[in-house]
């Protein structure tokens, strides 16, 4: 028989089911940003509080003389750079934390007013506080009686 019978492609199918089920597994949670060492850098957290927007980001070996903040009303970003220099005096032997340049943007949720923006950073982290604009901050309302 030239095409063989209906078992032999209810085989084939079952395997190739099984190939395609495999290379699910093995994809599963895979993010190609992380292949080159490219993943987003600095991570962070946005959190809101009511009347403010607090950016939490880690950036370890960076101090206030690296890094470089610019908003909006309606985005932050922030820019920096970790150089790898060796003491005075030293030689280089391993160099597992090399340098470091980044530009990361953040759309905001809600506008937030630029005038009223902080940033600290300490044991390598850094917070951005943004105070909410007046027509984004939450209002009690007064529920009256008819």
């Amino acid at each position: 028989m030239l095409w063989g019978s209906w078992s032999d492609y209810d085989q084939t199918l079952a395997m190739l089911e099984r190939f395609r089920q495999s290379m699910d597994n093995l994809f599963q949670g895979y993010d190609p940003s992380r292949m080159w060492g490219q993943a987003t850098w600095p991570r962070a957290n946005l959190f809101d509080n009511g009347n403010e927007l607090v950016l939490v980001s880690e950036v370890p070996g960076l101090t206030q003389k690296n890094i470089q903040i610019t908003a909006t009303q309606e985005s932050l970003t922030l820019t920096g750079e970790r150089k790898s220099e060796a003491p005075e005096g030293y030689s280089v032997h391993r160099e597992e934390r090399g340098e470091v340049q980044f530009s990361r943007s953040f759309e905001l949720p809600c506008k937030v007013n630029t005038e009223k923006i902080g940033a600290t950073v300490k044991n390598g982290l850094l917070t951005v506080t943004m105070a909410k604009a007046p027509e984004a901050q939450p209002r009690q309302i007064t529920v009256k009686a008819s």
